[in-house]
């Protein structure tokens, strides 16, 4: 450990009983910046501090409390009021700083994106995430283990690194388990998972676990196994920026994305129209340009509806001949 990361340990045990001075507050700023490990240090540091603060009532803090009030020589009956446990959290990051490791129970947090827009997230660990619209995902992060339930909707993960705490994503019954890496997970009729950088293991009960690399997509649909090959995954995860982007897709796989990636329905009148094939980026943040890009490339009539959607017809032949 060098002195610098020493020091920031001390600082930030110091940062729970007492403000810190502009000085002390500058060097905890300059090592947080200093690299992505130390970044992910205090980000991990506060979640434990978190999940101490709200089991305060659990025996290892009741424990701390009664050591700091015994420190600080306080009257044994008094009550213990917020300095003790202020108190004893401080002792608590001083423990962290000597690697004295204190059970906690699991931090549980849910997220979910509007109805109409995608939700930019920073998880407790320094992971970024962007969830679709109407989407909804919980974490559960513990000492040795990241846990992400993904329960509605896509998202696009770029996991902090931590080879202490595997981060894993349970999506459509399969697992998907990553120690850093940035990937594109799709829901609907079947499950799409798209690597863009590091790597990515996929696992389900009954079927062999398969390892993703950069530029593969994984596809699974309901039942045992799935297909690995590669595929346009920066293309997969353009939503996060507003575009559906197609290649030679069938319509009706198009309609299910765009609703997805929209969180507005895209409807088809006609059976039939699924099996038209189009290639080409939609920007889905305007119904009515999707409408005109759709009618541009394709022999159908679009409407968007009051709610925002969009309903696709074929074009009858009447129109077509007059």
């Amino acid at each position: 450990m060098t002195p610098e990361h020493s020091e920031a340990r001390r600082l930030m045990a110091a940062s729970l009983t007492r403000p810190l001075t502009v000085a002390e507050r500058a060097a905890l700023d300059a090592w947080s910046a200093s690299s992505a490990e130390a970044r992910e240090e205090i980000a991990r540091t506060r979640e434990v501090w978190l999940s101490m603060a709200l089991a305060a009532d659990a025996p290892p803090v009741r424990a701390m409390r009664q050591e700091a009030r015994r420190q600080a020589r306080l009257d044994r009956s008094a009550r213990p009021g917020r300095r003790a446990v202020v108190a004893g959290l401080g002792l608590l990051a001083a423990g962290l700083v000597v690697g004295v490791a204190i059970n906690v129970g699991p931090r549980v947090q849910s997220y979910d994106a509007p109805p109409h827009a995608s939700a930019r997230l920073t998880l407790a660990d320094g992971s970024l995430v962007v969830l679709s619209p109407g989407g909804r995902l919980t974490t559960r992060f513990r000492s040795h283990a990241r846990d992400v339930s993904l329960e509605a909707g896509d998202a696009f993960f770029e996991v902090a690194h931590d080879k202490s705490r595997p981060f894993a994503v349970a999506a459509a019954g399969r697992t998907l388990v990553v120690l850093g890496t940035r990937f594109n997970v799709a829901g609907g009729g079947r499950l799409t998972v798209s690597l863009v950088e590091g790597s990515l293991r996929v696992s389900q009960p009954g079927a062999a676990s398969v390892l993703l690399l950069p530029g593969q997509r994984y596809v699974g649909a309901a039942g045992v196994g799935g297909d690995v090959g590669p595929g346009d995954v920066k293309g997969d995860a353009a939503w996060t920026d507003g575009r559906v982007v197609l290649a030679d897709a069938n319509l009706g796989q198009a309609a299910e994305r765009l609703s997805r990636a929209s969180g507005r329905q895209v409807r088809l009148t006609d059976p039939a129209l699924a099996r038209l094939r189009l290639s080409g980026s939609l920007d889905v943040r305007r119904m009515d340009d999707v409408g005109a890009a759709l009618e541009a490339l394709l022999p159908v009539r679009t409407l968007v509806t009051r709610e925002g959607g969009l309903v696709v017809s074929p074009i009858s032949r009447s129109s077509r001949h007059g």
